[in-house]
């Protein structure tokens, strides 16, 4: 059963800011930062709020912006996370910000903002945060430690809404940094960026890539004894193997080691999410008893921390345990009041998931129009899911509508002001015929300016209908992709990366639905694509069902990012009964296949390779070897 997204944890300590005289600003003060070291504990507070007030009373106007704002931001995080203030502590963040010392110094300002972003996103505040994303990536940070903390907080705030592709781009990015910040704090920033990149691959559903780096981690951090997030670690790789394996007693020991919080840290939404798939891990295998205490241990923990949305998935679960019990009525009536309060805060998408079990459970109680009514209304949100999807594409398809409409009225606007003005000259023309000979020489002057700017018109207007002519040239005109002779217009590049793929069994699409579907979904998978690359990344019709995409610049670190983008562009169902998926081959610009038509020619050859292997498959040569990028829609999380 789908469980809500886990809060993510940051690892450097926030900053807000105070008064202090501009002549500091930038410097730090070693003493005070090495106490804000000590009192950094998980969930981004102090493990000991008498310690921060003494660190708070020792600040004076001689200590520097920079930590000085730290400090503060401790106190704006624990007035929003303990006393449960956002709005106070957003208020002082506010007021601290409008300082004249505070607004000279980047470095204070940068504290101030990752202080602000950490608290949306610990409330959850998606709707603030969208507006957010855009000053957290315009700012400029020199300071390792801060620019850390400002990539992996935009990497976190992506992961809240959902957009997973990104939130692993900025993660990587962060992890490329943990090597150049040199402290005593080396080691748990590793541990932090890693759980998120293991977390984040399990979201993608690239288990492989996330087992990996989750073992990895685990295995270090005990090594070394940092510890903090190993309950974590060991939540998000217990989810893994439950998805990948099915329950079993691996998945169960992760998930009791993660029901257990580090020493001196409080029990939190780490041990209640344990707890829930502790829960639904025995409901799978038939322990009912031991799900329903599981579950009420996870219960429990939601009202001390006041978490209702998880609340409600246990609720819900636990309710599900007693119908299977034999328990219908109560049970029944527990997952119904759950789903009616879940049903105010998720997705349609997320609500039609649970549904599945409450239909499940009516059908257990032997309550057959119930369960039809419920399938029936899952029916209708997923329609709603995907007609939302549906109206996203065509409002873009609207705008750019809209944009060619506003240039064909300025190009009748200019035809129009051409022509009035060739009518004015006619009539000056056959005026200054009877005027005397000066004024016909100065009129020949006149009409020989008017000529030349009506000429540089006309000469304009060619200009732009021969662009326009070679541009439709280059065009497939049902995606609006570039299409085979476009390519020769642009540069080879030595390290481009190919890939040639053609849509599995579109002829049967063509076949059971018409054209006019096989042709939608074209467009669908050109839009989702293109959706994904980069203005320097090249999209290509090759021909039929076949595309081809040029990747450049790309790097080791960038191919699991490229994999995992045309995994979400191309695996997807664009209507009820239709779901893509996509054969292909991919090589670099380099060696034997280092021109076009080389390059071409084996990705051609490794797109065939695929078709015969079992499809739904992008065979990748690289380094001499062939690695397989399986492009097979995987099966839904079970937690």
């Amino acid at each position: 059963m789908k469980k809500g997204v886990i809060v993510l944890l940051s690892l450097l300590l926030l900053c807000a800011a105070g008064q202090v005289s501009a002549s500091y600003a930038g410097a730090r003060d070693p003493g005070l930062e090495q106490r804000l070291d000590t009192i950094l504990g998980i969930n981004l507070l102090a493990r000991d709020r008498e310690a921060l007030s003494l660190v708070l009373r020792a600040l004076n106007d001689q200590t520097p912006t920079a930590t000085l704002a730290r400090a503060k931001a401790y106190q704006a995080l624990a007035q929003a996370i303990q006393d449960n203030e956002p709005a106070a502590a957003i208020a002082l963040l506010d007021a601290l910000s409008n300082e004249p010392e505070i607004a000279q110094d980047p470095h204070a300002l940068a504290e101030l903002s990752n202080a602000r972003g950490e608290i949306y996103l610990h409330t959850q505040n998606r709707d603030a945060l969208r507006r957010y994303l855009g000053e957290l990536k315009d700012q400029s940070i020199a300071e390792p430690k801060l620019y850390f903390h400002r990539l992996h907080l935009i990497a976190r705030s992506y992961d809240l809404l959902h957009d997973y592709e990104q939130a692993l781009t900025y993660l990587l990015r962060a992890h490329e940094m943990v090597a150049s910040i040199q402290d005593e704090q080396q080691q748990r920033r590793r541990q932090f960026i890693n759980l998120h990149i293991g977390r984040t691959y399990a979201r993608l559903r690239h288990f492989d890539s996330a087992r990996q780096s989750l073992d990895k981690t685990i295995a270090e951090s005990n090594r070394l004894g940092v510890t903090e997030y190993l309950p974590e670690l060991h939540m998000v790789r217990g989810f893994v193997i439950q998805v990948t394996e099915g329950p079993n007693a691996a998945a169960e020991a992760d998930f009791l080691k993660a029901t257990t919080p580090v020493r001196g840290e409080p029990v939190g939404r780490t041990q209640m999410l344990a707890f829930n798939n502790l829960g639904t891990l025995k409901l799978h295998t038939g322990q009912y008893a031991a799900a329903e205490q599981y579950f009420s241990q996870g219960i429990e923990i939601a009202h001390q921390i006041d978490n209702s949305f998880e609340l409600h998935i246990m609720r819900f679960n636990q309710g599900y345990v007693m119908v299977k019990q034999g328990g219908y009525e109560q049970g029944l009536s527990i997952m119904e009041a759950a789903f009616a309060d879940f049903s105010q805060v998720a997705p349609p998408g997320t609500q039609a998931d649970m549904l599945n079990y409450l239909a499940d459970a009516y059908e257990t109680a032997q309550r057959l129009e119930r369960a039809l009514g419920v399938l029936r209304q899952q029916l209708e949100l997923r329609e709603t899911a995907h007609r939302a999807e549906r109206e996203r594409t065509l409002a873009e398809l609207q705008v750019q509508h809209d944009a060619q409409e506003a240039s064909l009225r300025i190009q009748l606007l200019e035809q129009e002001s051409a022509l009035r003005e060739a009518k004015i000259a006619e009539q000056q023309r056959n005026q200054y015929w009877v005027i005397l000979l000066s004024s016909i020489l100065f009129v020949a002057l006149a009409l020989s300016l008017l000529a030349a700017r009506y000429v540089r018109q006309l000469n304009r207007q060619l200009s732009q209908a021969n662009q326009e002519l070679t541009e439709l040239s280059h065009r497939d005109p049902l995606t609006q992709l570039y299409n085979r002779r476009a390519l020769a217009g642009f540069s080879e590049q030595h390290g481009d990366l190919l890939v040639l793929f053609d849509l599995d069994k579109f002829k049967g699409i063509n076949d059971q639905f018409g054209h006019d579907v096989g042709d939608q979904v074209l467009q669908s998978v050109s839009q989702r694509v293109k959706a994904v690359l980069r203005t320097e990344d090249l999209l290509v019709r090759w021909g039929g069902e076949e595309f081809l995409v040029v990747i450049r610049r790309i790097n080791e670190l960038g191919l699991d990012v490229i994999k995992a983008k045309l995994h979400s562009a191309i695996v997807h169902s664009p209507f009820a009964d239709i779901t893509v998926n996509a054969s292909g081959g991919a090589v670099f610009l380099q060696g034997q296949t280092s021109t076009w038509q080389s390059a071409i020619k084996r990705a051609d050859e490794l797109l065939y390779q695929a078709k015969a292997n079992g499809r739904a498959r992008i065979l990748l040569e690289h380094n001499g070897e062939v690695q397989t990028w399986q492009m097979r829609e995987a099966p839904p999380e079970n937690s």
